[in-house]
């Protein structure tokens, strides 16, 4: 027998929530969107929520888990159910699949590896670490647009902030940026990113790996390549700091946002002398990207 603890939430908090479940003991979290099928006992999903489900063994741990999160904000936590005749230890597993998610690059589980034809590269994410397994769609189109803007900047500076379970920067790392920085306000993720790069093979120091809440820190040289997978209000916010990051003829990579605020984080940044020149939507989501004239 097993517990597993149903929590459903906006989209976008789906993943810091189920980093919160693995805090509480989770074994795995499985994340839904519209597009999977639920598992039985739930409903189907309105517009605009996901669904978290964390998988314990024991009731008690399961029964903290949901209480705690009910005070997270969530939208609903169900109490937890009893699943017979599964290790979910393994089962949640099946959940998580190799996916292509650039021209050149894979993201995929330590366990099931791709075969890669000549030119591609593999970044393998465990996603027992949370903050990002390159699943949703912001992160997919981040990795997808890095892919590409390295294959016409070979060698570019990365610097990738929010960096969460570090997918990013170890992509820009595979595929051969020069100075690669993944920054985080939660030690936790860092912590997550540093297991990352050691389970993907980066040399000690290769990416730096730094604690900061304050993009307005000005002690590195600004990045060819600056990506922030963040929400609105965080980019927005953060606009003047985060600009200063990119250096002339540099690009900005924002995500994060739903396809209606692009205008909003649009003109954030152009009033710090950054120019809008392309947009990218998936899902109902959606990439903006400048550069620096």
């Amino acid at each position: 027998m097993s517990w597993a603890v149903v929590l459903t939430a906006p989209e976008d908090q789906l993943e810091l929530l189920s980093a919160l479940f693995f805090e509480e003991g989770a074994l795995g979290v499985e994340l839904q969107d519209r597009e999977l099928l639920p598992m039985p006992g739930t409903a189907p999903l309105p517009p605009g929520l996901g669904r978290c489900i964390a998988h314990f063994t024991q009731r008690e741990e399961a029964v903290a888990a949901a209480e705690a999160l009910r005070g997270a904000g969530a939208a609903r936590v169900e109490p937890p159910l009893e699943i017979a005749g599964r290790d979910w230890t393994i089962a949640w597993r099946a959940h998580h699949k190799p996916a292509l998610v650039g021209p050149r690059s894979w993201v995929h589980p330590p366990w099931e590896a791709p075969r890669l034809r000549a030119g591609e590269v593999g970044v393998a994410i465990d996603p027992g670490m949370a903050f990002g397994t390159g699943s949703h769609p912001t992160t997919a189109l981040c990795l997808e647009r890095l892919d590409e803007l390295l294959a016409e900047r070979p060698g570019a500076d990365v610097l990738d902030l929010g960096t969460g379970s570090g997918v990013i920067a170890l992509l820009a790392w595979k595929l051969g940026a020069a100075r690669i920085c993944g920054t985080d306000n939660d030690s936790t993720a860092l912590q997550a990113a540093r297991q990352g790069a050691e389970l993907n093979g980066v040399p000690a120091g290769r990416i730096e790996w730094r604690l900061s809440a304050d993009p307005d820190d000005h002690r590195e040289a600004p990045f060819g390549i600056v990506i922030a997978n963040l929400l609105l209000n965080t980019l927005v916010e953060l606009a003047p700091g985060i600009a200063t990051k990119v250096a002339a003829g540099g690009r900005l990579v924002l995500s994060g946002l739903l396809a209606a605020q692009a205008g909003e984080v649009e003109r954030a940044y152009a009033a710090q002398g950054l120019s809008p020149i392309a947009r990218k939507q998936r899902d109902g989501w959606v990439l903006v990207e400048l550069s620096r004239s």
